[in-house]
């Protein structure tokens, strides 16, 4: 899907079913996530609206893919926070996108980060608590290195 419109009303027609157990069409959609929504080069300025929206949708259809996987198969469930986590620190770090994203951005690694820490330490196996504390170092050197954007908000 290479479209933001049509991939946007697509998933808000997912929300509109309000059937949360009903993943694999969640799972479908999150994985044709247009690579516009990531790259402000690709869109106009007028559209940015549109990508911002886009962006919080697919945020939150990953989360809810997380939370249905949680217990069955953690592994899955915990590639599916680290996707946005990840997804957003690119966002962060190019430079088309405009100060103001690149806040957002933060903000939302900051909710990220929670999420992924608390899933860690939910679990019962001691290498996700090795995991949990990894993933503090790399979040503290990271947001250090963006520092300059910080200091904006």
């Amino acid at each position: 899907m290479d479209n933001i419109p049509v991939w946007l009303a697509t998933i808000k027609a997912w929300y509109r079913e309000d059937n949360p157990n009903n993943i694999p069409p969640l799972i479908a959609i999150i994985t044709t996530t247009p690579s516009a929504i990531f790259t402000m080069s690709e869109i106009n300025n007028t559209n940015v609206h549109q990508q911002e929206e886009a962006l919080a949708y697919w945020l939150d259809g990953c989360q809810k893919i997380c939370q249905f996987y949680h217990h069955q198969q953690p592994q899955l469930a915990f590639t599916y926070i680290q996707l946005p986590y990840a997804k957003l620190q690119a966002l962060v770090c190019d430079p088309l996108q405009s100060a103001t994203t690149k806040r957002w951005g933060l903000k939302k690694l900051d909710t990220v980060i929670v999420t992924l820490l608390e899933f860690c330490q939910s679990q019962p196996q001691s290498q996700w608590q090795q995991q949990s504390q990894d993933l503090i170092d790399l979040h503290v050197t990271f947001m250090a290195a963006q520092q300059h954007l910080n200091l904006r908000y």
